[in-house]
């Protein structure tokens, strides 16, 4: 026997015309509640523990405390996006405007372009890193010339690309 309540526990103690908590109910039959499960949501990772704004009708500084949450939600993605990309690209996006956004697979060979600046990176290399023939690389390759303003990759004489970043 389950030392938490089922679902058919729940409903009898909803349809019980008894005015008791469930935690009572739970109580009586010797069994105890579910705790609440781990969420991803960025609002429950940044709020925690706090108070939620739509609990509290009392509070007048409703517009001050948004901001705040808008804030730390705003410094935890910022945080995420970085640990993702390794601080990598961060550097690199900075000094390089693109004309339209990029996708996974263009963000991950502009990522490893930007790992090996001023080196050669042969079609080849990219291929093990996209998991595809060497021939599909080229589109990408292609698109990131055609979306980034600059002009930073240039064919090598022995063949592949160079990454050169613009001389700000």
């Amino acid at each position: 026997m389950s030392q938490y309540l089922s679902k058919e526990e729940i409903k009898q103690w909803r349809s019980s015309l008894e005015k008791i908590t469930l935690e009572e109910y739970a109580k009586r039959l010797g069994k105890v509640l579910e705790e609440e499960k781990q969420t991803s949501d960025i609002i429950d990772i940044v709020m925690q523990n706090e108070k939620r704004l739509y609990t509290s009708r009392e509070n007048k500084n409703v517009k001050q405390q948004v901001l705040k949450v808008a804030k730390k939600a705003q410094k935890t993605q910022d945080e995420m996006f970085v640990s993702m990309k390794e601080g990598s690209l961060a550097y690199v996006k900075s000094k390089i405007t693109c004309k339209k956004q990029l996708t996974q697979r263009e963000d991950a060979v502009l990522e490893h372009f930007a790992k090996n600046k001023g080196k050669i990176v042969f079609a080849k290399d990219l291929a093990a890193i996209l998991d595809l023939p060497t021939d599909y690389v080229y589109k990408y390759i292609k698109n990131l010339r055609t979306k980034i303003s600059e002009n930073i990759l240039e064919n090598a004489t022995k063949g592949g690309y160079v990454f050169n970043l613009p001389k700000n």
